[in-house]
């Protein structure tokens, strides 16, 4: 009887060391079921991380479409906006509204903080897309982030860090956050 204890007992620490180290190297992941609002916080950047529902914007079959997600949110306005445009771009790509996959190189903001930069690994549009296509994908951006409450006030669109060149469009100005089309 002693010698099944002790051998119970011995198994039983094991078990319970086993599961103690996997919880401490994060291989294990406990945290109550209840707790809906995750709120983080990066020390790298000093700034609060928490998942936010956002409301993203499209043009399709000649109407307004709008999905709504959960994020994970920054208080850092280019982080955001980041993680913003990059989930937009995805739900684009989903939608099979993209001649190609298209990703955000990086959100960088002016000095003041009034405009965003955006550079894409390449050209947003098909080759053969209409005026009005290119338009309406540039409103449901603008439309995005309007509509989320990014306060910045003009946006510049840029591939690899250099003005997106269209024969159509003129990009060298940055296009303003309120959109063109009559509200």
């Amino acid at each position: 009887m002693k010698k099944k204890s002790i051998i119970l007992i011995s198994l039983l620490c094991a078990l319970t060391g086993m599961l103690l180290y996997a919880f401490t190297k994060s291989w294990i992941i406990i945290h109550a079921p209840s707790s809906n609002n995750f709120v983080s916080f990066d020390y790298q950047t000093n700034q609060a991380i928490s998942k936010k529902k956002v409301t993203l914007w499209f043009w399709k079959d000649e109407k307004w479409h709008s999905e709504t997600t959960e994020l994970v949110w920054s208080d850092a306005k280019a982080d955001a906006l980041y993680y913003l445009i990059a989930s937009w771009l995805k739900l684009l790509d989903e939608d099979d509204m993209m001649h190609k996959k298209i990703s955000v190189q990086s959100v960088l903001l002016s000095p003041a903080g009034s405009d965003v930069y955006v550079s894409f690994d390449r050209y947003p549009f098909a080759s053969q897309a209409t005026i009005n296509a290119k338009l309406m994908w540039i409103e449901g951006l603008l439309k995005t982030i309007r509509e989320n409450k990014i306060a910045i006030q003009g946006i510049r669109f840029l591939i690899h860090h250099k003005t997106v060149q269209d024969p159509h469009l003129d990009f060298s100005k940055e296009w303003p956050i309120t959109g063109f089309l009559d509200k």
